[in-house]
């Protein structure tokens, strides 16, 4: 008996800090937001060689999803991404930080991603700081960051923040 009570003891108290934990990090989703206006970045080439239209990305909130070739996360990401955005009416770009244009291709047809996809050349990795993937960051209808994730996020996460976008 006293080692079931010992037990249950230390399993609320686990249960306890994995609550405050959690609490306190619901107050910071991420890494800090970039200023300015980030759509307004997106002149790298998309996946066929051609500039990305940003004039239609404006008006609605916009995903950008930051993602490499070989990340396992990045995978389960892009769907989750996708039903987000469908569900918000939202945009979504993906940008690929990492492989050649073959190998995202080959990730946007097992993902079935419809939406732009580009291939970064490492200016964008750098100008926002990028130093581990899937990265996420959320656009206001002016192009403005108003949140950013790092690693695997669910639909409901993206879709909540999308809501947030002004």
């Amino acid at each position: 008996m006293p080692l079931l009570r010992s037990v249950r003891l230390r399993v609320g108290f686990l249960f306890a800090i994995s609550i405050a934990s959690g609490a306190s990090g619901a107050c910071r989703r991420g890494p800090s937001v970039p200023e300015g206006d980030v759509l307004s970045t997106l002149t790298i080439p998309s996946i066929a060689g051609d500039q990305l239209d940003l004039q239609s990305l404006t008006g609605k909130p916009t995903l950008l999803l930051f993602v490499s070739t070989t990340c396992v996360h990045c995978l389960t990401t892009i769907p989750n991404a996708m039903g987000a955005a469908q569900y918000k009416g939202a945009n979504l770009v993906a940008i690929f930080v990492s492989g050649d244009a073959k190998a995202a291709e080959h990730v946007v047809e097992q993902t079935k991603f419809s939406g732009p996809v580009l291939l970064d050349d490492g200016s964008l990795r750098k100008a926002f700081e990028i130093e581990s993937v899937p990265y996420t960051l959320v656009l206001g209808r002016d192009g403005h960051a108003t949140d950013a994730f790092t690693g695997e996020q669910d639909t409901a996460t993206l879709a909540n923040a999308l809501a947030s976008a002004k």
